[in-house]
């Protein structure tokens, strides 16, 4: 006659089995997190390199800009415009020079690397974007003839001619990217 096992010892072995399971749980609990962290260490992350398009940028840029008007109150100065918001533009996988070419048109970049071809909408600045009129027909930030950093002014007189092979293009008050003239046609 074959001999039953005690419910005593069934018990026992769940028991040990329930510690062990406890202990490994306990032990990834608490080593877990050390070990992710020097895994950074022997093999760091590798940062990204920004390959956005114009309308990529735009996108950045209103979001940078409504950061900025968050924390500050207001948008920024005109003519620091883009001083203000770079900090803004940098996500953990882009280092801060891959994150700066967020501000640069990639068709304007191409031929000078140097350029930025965006401008800020001069009579914008210090205002709250919720005080804007018509914040769908408002350009907040657009393709622009001058190509120096922080460019602001009047899109009309900053449009640039022949237009950008994307087409001129710019981001509104209310986030849409849109094609700059026909903002200017209403």
């Amino acid at each position: 006659m074959k001999e039953q096992s005690k419910p005593h010892s069934r018990r026992m072995m769940f028991g040990c089995l329930g510690l062990l399971v406890g202990f490994i749980l306990a032990l990834w609990w608490f080593v877990g997190p050390a070990l992710s962290v020097a895994s950074g260490y022997i093999a760091p992350q590798t940062k990204r390199e920004w390959q956005g398009t114009s309308m990529d940028n735009l996108k950045a840029i209103h979001t940078a800009l409504t950061l900025y008007q968050e924390s500050e109150g207001a948008l920024p100065p005109a003519d620091r415009w883009m001083d203000a918001i770079s900090t803004r533009l940098k996500t953990a996988d882009l280092t801060s020079e891959e994150a700066e070419k967020k501000l640069r048109s990639p068709s304007v970049a191409r031929e000078n690397p140097l350029a930025f071809g965006y401008a800020f909408l001069a009579e914008l600045e210090g205002k709250y974007m919720a005080d804007i009129k018509d914040p769908a027909k408002t350009p907040l930030v657009f393709d622009s003839r001058d190509i120096s950093r922080n460019a602001h002014g009047d899109p009309v007189q900053l449009k640039p001619d022949p237009p950008r092979p994307e087409g001129n293009l710019a981001v509104t008050v209310d986030g849409q990217v849109v094609r700059l003239d026909s903002l200017l046609s209403k």
